[in-house]
């Protein structure tokens, strides 16, 4: 059985072969080959190379056996029994596919990204597939996961069947198991294709004058006809953050204990998702408790997260397990090709992760902070990643450039004795930093006036590449301020 482009299997039988003796034969191969490798397994330890050895025997000989009899065994018949040996099961199939570069399950859910397309819903893994891997990772001398050490790397090797003979893959696998993961596991196969010396020469160059991955799928940014209202937000001011995260910016949202950061940040990571099909957007979600929940999941393991992983950290208990960081899970989520991180609260070295990875092209990113205001972030920010090691010897300057580059917006919420909650300013962080002052330049473009009681514009226009008004499909007007 293969898996197609949706997620459903189909057979593959020779023509004016009867369905039911291909399949005889087919379950002919499966058992054969379990059997030997059994045998073998019982005298020795066997590697990735002895299991792809002994498969092919096993199919030379049963193949053999099925064409006297009038039945063709293919390529796709070898690749099964490969995966079924292996541990990997159907996934190989889809590790096989040369258009697939990786291939992530969370929690019963298998999604490949492909060169085509992106991110895409396949279907149901299947069962015993997290044992299954986990054993493959001890046999390639890494550590399997544990509830103790929930967090696991491991790299394979496995041959995969083609029509010219064979081709050699990587596979990076990240292992992330609950309590890290509270829901179920979460596996990443990163697919890395080595070629074989028997291979033709590949076409360099060309391939990449004649083809490129494409962006992800969305519906163009139009404005939202939001209530003008007495909220936290005007609709000028909601549609600034929402389109700045739909156009792959990084935003921070600021403000004192109580004041509805994880809120705000909710609202707008899930307002985002809504202009992207369903699964192609890959976000990690990093947090001290589960309290962001996107694409309205109803917290059941047996519905699809749609591609959205949730992960939280556990704190060091005397004569216990480690302890599980913010620090440690964006590292995993970096390992498992996100789209973009969001993390509950950055509190320390986490902070300075998810400003690398925003700057070097993880996008639709977002985090909150603790911060008296907008301009306070920045005092704030320095403070905390100097918990990171390799900050410990970074001028104010090189922290200021590495902010400055990831950071779209600030967005700071407060609570008012006299108007209650607020939000009292939007900037912009500009990418070009103060060196005088070692630090980013933050533009205001909404400001809360207390005579009105409502954000208004300051009449800054978005000036930074990419994020200007006509790139986020803003009017002119919205920057306006008219008084």
């Amino acid at each position: 059985m293969v898996f197609d482009v949706v997620g459903k299997s189909q057979k593959i039988s020779p023509d004016r072969t009867p369905v039911e003796v291909v399949e005889k034969w087919r379950k002919t191969l499966l058992e054969e080959g379990r059997a030997e490798k059994a045998r073998e397994a019982s005298t020795r330890a066997l590697t990735s190379s002895d299991t792809d050895t002994l498969a092919r025997a096993v199919f030379e000989r049963v193949s053999s056996q099925a064409a006297n009899n009038g039945v063709h065994l293919n390529d796709e018949d070898l690749l099964m029994l490969l995966g079924d040996l292996s541990g990997l099961g159907p996934l190989l199939e889809l590790v096989a596919r040369p258009d697939i570069e990786d291939v992530a399950i969370n929690l019963g859910h298998i999604y490949a990204y492909t060169t085509s397309k992106g991110w895409e819903h396949i279907g149901s893994t299947p069962a015993g597939t997290g044992e299954a891997i986990r054993v493959l990772i001890d046999r390639a001398h890494g550590n399997p996961p544990t509830p103790d050490h929930p967090i696991a790397d491991a790299t394979l090797t496995q041959m995969i069947p083609t029509a010219s003979g064979v081709t050699r893959k990587g596979i990076r696998v990240n292992y992330i198991m609950p309590p890290a993961s509270p829901y179920g596991d979460v596996i990443t196969l990163r697919v890395k294709d080595y070629g074989t010396q028997d291979t033709e020469i590949d076409d360099g160059l060309a391939s990449l004058c004649s083809s490129r991955l494409p962006p992800v799928a969305r519906r163009p940014f139009q404005p939202i006809s939001f209530p003008d209202g007495n909220g936290v937000l005007t609709p000028e001011a909601a549609n600034y953050i929402l389109s700045i995260m739909v156009n792959g910016g990084t935003l921070i949202v600021s403000g004192t204990t109580g004041s509805g950061k994880t809120y705000v940040a909710q609202r707008a990571l899930q307002e985002m998702l809504n202009f992207f099909p369903k699964g192609s957007i890959r976000l990690f979600i990093i947090e001290d408790s589960n309290e962001i929940v996107l694409y309205k999941w109803d917290g059941s393991v047996s519905t699809d997260t749609g591609n959205i992983v949730y992960t939280v950290t556990r704190p060091k208990i005397q004569a216990g397990p480690d302890a599980i960081s913010m620090y440690d899970l964006v590292r995993a989520a970096l390992r498992s090709r996100p789209h973009g991180l969001i993390i509950g609260e950055a509190r320390g070295p986490e902070a300075w992760e998810l400003i690398r990875a925003a700057a070097t092209g993880h996008g639709h990113s977002a985090f909150t902070i603790h911060a008296t205001s907008a301009e306070h972030v920045w005092e704030r920010f320095l403070q905390i990643v100097r918990a990171h090691e390799e900050v410990k010897g970074y001028s104010e300057l090189d922290i200021a450039k590495n902010f400055a580059a990831a950071v779209t917006a600030i967005a700071h919420i407060g609570r008012s004795p006299i108007h209650g909650q607020i939000m009292t300013e939007i900037v912009e962080v500009s990418p070009i930093v103060e060196r005088s002052a070692n630090r980013p330049t933050f533009s205001p473009i909404f400001r809360f006036d207390p005579d009105k009681n409502r954000l208004v514009p300051t009449g800054n226009r978005p000036m930074r590449k990419g994020f200007q008004a006509q790139d986020l499909g803003l009017p002119e007007a919205y920057f306006i301020n008219s008084h």
